[in-house]
């Protein structure tokens, strides 16, 4: 069934690494309590929702975890967004805008921000890179002139948001204050509503997530890093025949490392190759709440729903 007033109704999914300022920026717009994490850990193991209303409209902000949480896999991340996405075009809701959390006060860009970035483009697709802001946040933190030049690299390099800016995204600027953030989401309420790549393939060609382009994408990119942790171990075994007794230990600590992390992505890849779609669901689309079995995001659909 269809949710009500959906011509009233504007959905913004806020995505990004670890520690951008997802959970902030929302409670900034909504005036929620959204939990925000102040440490390396991260707070938003699930999907979580906070809305406003903006004259008659309601702005429902989604908080999702990111690629690189620390408590879930990419794996578990991918299938709960997945399936979020799915349930709310099923509904009749299609997102209005996304946005995408960038520190600017990061020095550099590493090697998974940028895997990150490649699987959101995946999720959204080329034609729906309209409705995304790429927000970049903690300029407090940074000189202004250092801000924009970092901005202008962004937004310039192949390797980082000018393939995504070149198909319609924007980068916008978010101060750590209400109206900052209450400007960004007016202005991305402003566009029509889209479907995304994801729901696309997930509701109309029938895939399960990890026959998704994003599904296809997190294999490539677990396998790629699968054969480099396999060479990095032999070399290390090389290294470990060769090297004096005292350097062993050393060694071993830093093959143990590499192999757990080898495991890692192991489990990960067999979670997008080997897994029905029944347990799947049963193991991820349920979680245990104070003694309970909850549908993962109920609270997301109730509000949504909710006049």
């Amino acid at each position: 069934m269809a949710y009500h007033n959906c011509e009233k109704l504007k959905l913004i999914a806020v995505t990004g690494p670890t520690g951008a300022g997802k959970s902030t920026f929302i409670n900034n717009v909504c005036g929620s309590n959204l939990e925000v994490g102040r440490g390396l850990r991260s707070c938003t193991k699930d999907i979580d929702v906070a809305y406003r209303m903006m004259g008659d409209t309601k702005v429902v902000l989604i908080d999702t975890p990111g690629f690189d949480d620390t408590t879930k896999s990419q794996a578990d991340v991918l299938e709960d967004i997945g399936q979020f996405l799915k349930k709310t075009y099923e509904d009749g809701v299609k997102v209005s805008g996304v946005i995408y959390m960038h520190r600017i006060s990061d020095r550099r860009v590493g090697g998974i921000a940028r895997e990150n970035f490649r699987l959101f483009t995946k999720i959204c697709g080329p034609d729906a890179l309209r409705n995304v802001f790429i927000v970049t946040t903690m300029w407090n933190e940074v000189a202004e002139a250092v801000g924009r030049a970092r901005e202008e690299e962004l937004v310039t390099k192949p390797i980082f948001y000018q393939s995504a800016v070149e198909r319609g995204a924007r980068m916008v600027r978010c101060h750590n204050n209400a109206d900052s953030a209450r400007s960004i989401a007016l202005a991305l309420i402003e566009h029509a509503a889209r479907r995304l790549q994801m729901q696309y393939e997930l509701v109309d060609e029938r895939k399960q997530v990890p026959e998704t382009e994003a599904g296809s994408d997190l294999s490539e990119l677990l396998k790629e890093q699968e054969t480099r942790h396999q060479r990095e171990m032999q070399a290390l075994r090389d290294e470990m025949a060769e090297a004096h007794r005292t350097e062993t230990p050393q060694l071993r600590q830093e093959l143990k490392r590499i192999n757990d992390e080898l495991q890692r992505i192991q489990r990960e890849l067999k979670k997008l190759q080997g897994e029905s779609s029944i347990r799947r669901f049963l193991r991820v689309g349920f979680r245990v709440a104070g003694g309970y079995r909850v549908l993962l995001c109920w609270k997301v659909y109730g509000m949504l729903k909710s006049e």
